[in-house]
């Protein structure tokens, strides 16, 4: 199999992930179903994949695909957490931190040098939403300064 299409593959894998824990996830939780088990699972399987990509990089060096994609997803939290201090902090409306998190992460590809290509800025948007639902829900303890 050629790098681009593991490349693919696991770009593929990644997106289908974080399309569940952003849209299916919410969406058995607005129906009432229970998911909490469930969640401490796919947080584990998520911990398992950043496992698998690290050994295929091993195995596979010259595929920078798989940096690249697992750097996203880092500064993609980080960027989520970001925003969500500034939005705590009276400094960005709740509509736009997802914006915010999103230039963050653009602007630290663009210091890495990565091309913003339209499948980049899908991996971008997978794991930002992924982040924000990771994120603490509002009144678990975490309190906006008035």
């Amino acid at each position: 199999m050629e790098n681009w299409a593991i490349f693919a593959l696991i770009a593929g894998i990644v997106l289908a992930v974080f399309g569940v824990l952003a849209f299916v996830i919410p969406a058995l939780v607005k129906r009432g179903i229970d998911l909490s088990g469930g969640i401490a699972k796919v947080s584990g399987a998520l911990g398992s994949v950043g496992s698998v990509i690290g050994g295929l990089q091993g195995i596979l060096p010259d595929l920078q695909g798989f940096g690249i994609v697992e750097e996203i997803m880092k500064w993609a939290k980080e960027a989520v957490e970001a925003a969500e201090q500034l939005y705590m902090a009276h400094q960005l409306d709740g509509e736009e931190r997802k914006q915010a998190a999103t230039e963050l992460v653009y602007e630290m590809l663009k210091v890495a040098n990565v091309d913003l290509s339209p499948k980049i800025k899908k991996i971008v948007n997978g794991c930002i939403e992924a982040a924000v639902f990771a994120l603490p829900k509002a009144g678990a303890g975490v309190a906006r300064h008035e």
